[in-house]
């Protein structure tokens, strides 16, 4: 069975598995978004299912496809796999503005496979204000055809990374949302600027068309290369159906 596959089947089980707890769960989405980078150029998609039940646990898994090659400025033409990830998480609210989410991933692609393990604490300032904090530990095992051990600095071999992250965000009543996240990251390679830190800001409109439907607009500030200070724009578009 290959990886396709066995993503799929996995997809499917939890969609099965979402559609038979409706009766208990306390919601189930699914997301479409595409993506294009303004300095890279590429196009690149994501669907994802999510399923969070009224007790607290919840599920996701993603399909991420890109433009095959190098081609810039081409989208939904030969488009190939960028990998899978599957999220398992838990939602416990001692109160009613702070909220502690453990999570476990796995996130995989054809050049290796990530193990995720960490913990996000969010709490809401008011009602238009929050801010959260994240430790993450990101073990990476690449595809052992892929390790080169002539490679210097080890650039072509497992790693481990430490995260530490932080957010602000503001999210008046409407369609509007903002979030600012910075990331120190405690490893041996650089993320951008030539340091281990980094840094996000997103922008979000979203309608609600319906109880159903809410499609979305998004605006990203996100680095280009590890080595270099230039920022690009993420930009991306979707729609999500919310099942309950």
């Amino acid at each position: 069975m290959n990886k396709k596959t066995l993503t799929l089947r996995l997809l499917a089980c939890l969609l099965s598995t979402a559609a038979a707890g409706s009766a208990w769960a306390d919601s189930a989405s699914i997301n479409y978004r595409h993506q294009y980078l303004d300095d890279d150029r590429m196009h690149a998609d994501r669907v994802k299912l999510s399923y969070r039940m009224d007790n607290g646990w919840g599920f996701e898994g993603e399909l991420k496809y890109r433009t095959a090659g190098d081609r810039k400025d081409v989208a939904f033409d030969n488009m190939v796999s960028s990998g899978h990830e599957l999220t398992t998480s838990y939602q416990y609210k001692p109160n009613a503005v702070s909220t502690w989410q453990p999570a476990i991933q796995l996130e995989s692609t054809e050049n290796g496979t990530t193990y995720k393990f960490g913990v996000r604490y969010t709490h809401r300032l008011n009602d238009q204000f929050y801010v959260a904090a994240r430790y993450r530990f990101d073990a990476l095992k690449l595809n052992r055809d892929r390790i080169d051990e002539d490679v210097p600095d080890r650039g072509s071999d497992n790693r481990n990374t430490q995260r530490y992250e932080g957010w602000l965000g503001y999210t008046p009543a409407g369609r509007l949302s903002y979030e600012y996240q910075y990331i120190h990251f405690k490893t041996d390679y650089i993320r951008y600027d030539n340091k281990k830190s980094d840094y996000e800001q997103n922008l979000v409109v979203k309608y609600k068309w319906d109880k159903s439907w809410a499609p979305f607009f998004e605006i990203g500030d996100i680095r280009v290369s590890p080595t270099e200070d230039d920022r690009q724009l993420r930009w991306r578009v979707g729609v999500q159906y919310n099942f309950m």
